[in-house]
C-alpha cells in the first residue's frame, strides 16, 4: 500500500509535472536554462530566499517560471545536505578565525540572545555565500551543458511520454 502511495506521489508531483513542461512546447535551451538556474540557485546556502532568487531570475532573463520553480523545489533536500560543506568551505576560503561546525552551531542556538554567536553565525552565512558564488557558476555551466542534449533527446522520443499518461 504503501508503494503504491509513494508511487503515485512521485508521478502526481514529479513525472507528470516534468512531461508536461517538455510537451508544451519551449525551446531545449529555455527548458535546459530554467532547469540550470531552478538547480543551482535552489541550492543557496541561506534557507527561505531560493524561491524569490529563482523569480528574480525568471524574470530578468525570460525564463519559465514553473520550470524554475519545480527545480528548486525539487533541489531542497540537496539544499540542506549542502549547507555544512558550503559554510565550511566558506570559512576555509575566508580564513575565519572560527569555523563554524556541529558543536559550535549548537552552542549558537543553545545561547541565541549572545551578540557574539549570532555576529559569528552572521558572518559564517555570508562566507557560505561567497564559497555559493565561487562554485555556482561553475555549477550552472554543467548543467546547462549537460541538460540541453538530455532535454533534445527526450524531446526526440516524445511518444514514450504517452506511457507517462493516463
Amino acid at each position: 500500500m504503501r508503494n503504491k502511495t509513494l508511487q503515485r506521489f512521485w508521478r502526481r508531483r514529479i513525472t507528470e509535472p516534468f512531461v508536461d513542461f517538455l510537451t508544451q512546447g519551449l525551446s531545449n535551451q529555455k527548458l535546459a536554462l530554467s532547469l540550470a538556474f531552478g538547480i543551482t540557485l535552489g541550492t543557496f546556502p541561506v534557507l527561505g530566499i531560493t524561491t524569490l532568487l529563482c523569480l528574480l531570475a525568471a524574470l530578468t532573463l525570460k525564463l519559465n517560471l514553473p520550470v524554475i520553480q519545480f527545480a528548486n523545489f525539487l533541489v531542497y533536500p540537496l539544499q540542506i545536505l549542502l549547507l555544512v560543506p558550503y559554510y565550511y568551505l566558506g570559512n576555509l576560503l575566508f580564513n575565519a578565525q572560527k569555523h563554524l561546525d556541529f558543536d559550535t552551531l549548537n552552542n549558537i542556538l543553545a545561547e541565541i540572545t549572545n551578540k557574539k554567536a549570532i555576529n559569528m553565525l552572521l558572518e559564517s552565512t555570508f562566507y557560505a555565500i561567497g564559497a555559493w558564488l565561487l562554485i555556482s557558476p561553475l555549477v550552472l555551466v554543467l548543467l546547462y551543458t549537460g541538460l540541453k542534449p538530455a532535454l533534445v533527446k527526450l524531446n526526440s522520443e516524445s511518444s514514450r511520454f504517452k506511457l507517462f499518461r493516463r
